[in-house]
């Protein structure tokens, strides 16, 4: 090539560097995606490879190890007790399949933001504004970021969610003040609920102990009324006892079996005789 002039030198190194450009060099952390005529063929990891060099082959290179930060934006969304919050997420994305990744849709990143806020707001549906802003944000990332994965798994878009952040969850400015008010609201009449739970507790054994003590004295009331009332009967069955009643009845018996023996009438027969009692006297009384 000593002899050729300097034009056709170049013209003759044309076809090295051509076959060169076919040499991928992939960092660790990424995946080339080759593409031949633009279908996918194959991929490379790591290392030195090589493909055909365009435009018969080319390739892309996509990092599988970045977490990539996506905001999809502030958001205004009404909750399940038909009032307004504003929510704010941060969506931390990595690659789970560097084909699907290319080849799905033409910005992975903003299907993922797009999926991310049309869950939120389903979820933000079915949830009342307490909660939300209270004990309710856990459960909110947890639902979004569980729904949001499996809608773009069933896309099959290549995209991973690793975590979703509420970066800001608030009532709209110009119902802040009006929900502050209900809040307080809300807090004063648990406040009163907690009061009269605790005027309860201690009128109840108030009462309780008072109810008691009645009762008590109107048990000891009968129970010396029961006494009294025995004591009498006690008496009267003595009294009908003594000496002079048992006298008494005793001359009422005998003068009783001798108006019997006045009207008796005694006959003796032989045995075997029929005998006809005569009809009876009419009372002389």
């Amino acid at each position: 090539m000593r002899g050729l002039p300097s034009g056709l030198k170049w013209l003759a190194l044309l076809p090295l560097g051509w076959a060169a450009s076919g040499v991928m060099l992939v960092e660790t952390g990424d995946v080339a995606v080759v593409f031949r005529f633009g279908e996918v063929t194959r991929t490379q990891g790591a290392g030195i490879g090589t493909r055909l060099p365009w435009p018969i082959e080319h390739h892309e290179v996509v990092s599988v190890s970045e977490v990539r930060r996506v905001e999809p934006g502030r958001t205004r969304m009404l909750t399940g007790d038909t009032n307004l919050v504003d929510l704010d997420l941060v969506v931390q994305v990595t690659v789970s399949d560097p084909v699907a990744w290319l080849t799905a849709t033409a910005d992975p990143e903003s299907e993922a933001a797009a999926i991310v806020t049309s869950i939120a707001t389903e979820v933000v549906s079915t949830m009342d504004v307490d909660r939300l802003l209270t004990t309710g944000r856990a459960e909110l990332q947890q639902r979004v970021l569980a729904d949001a994965q499996a809608a773009l798994t069933d896309m099959g878009s290549g995209a991973r969610l690793d975590a979703i952040d509420i970066r800001e969850l608030t009532p709209p400015p110009a119902v802040v003040d009006a929900f502050n008010d209900v809040s307080s609201a809300r807090g004063d009449r648990e406040t009163l609920a907690l009061g009269a739970e605790a005027y309860t507790s201690k009128l109840l054994p108030e009462a309780r102990g008072t109810a008691a003590t009645s009762l008590a004295r109107a048990q000891g009331r009968a129970a010396e009324r029961v006494t009294g009332a025995r004591a009498d009967v006690s008496r009267f069955e003595a009294t009908a006892q003594s000496p002079q009643r048992r006298a008494e009845t005793t001359r009422l018996r005998a003068e009783a079996l001798a108006r019997a023996g006045e009207r008796a009438v005694v006959q003796v027969v032989p045995p075997g005789t029929i005998v006809t009692l005569p009809e009876p006297a009419a009372n002389k009384e």
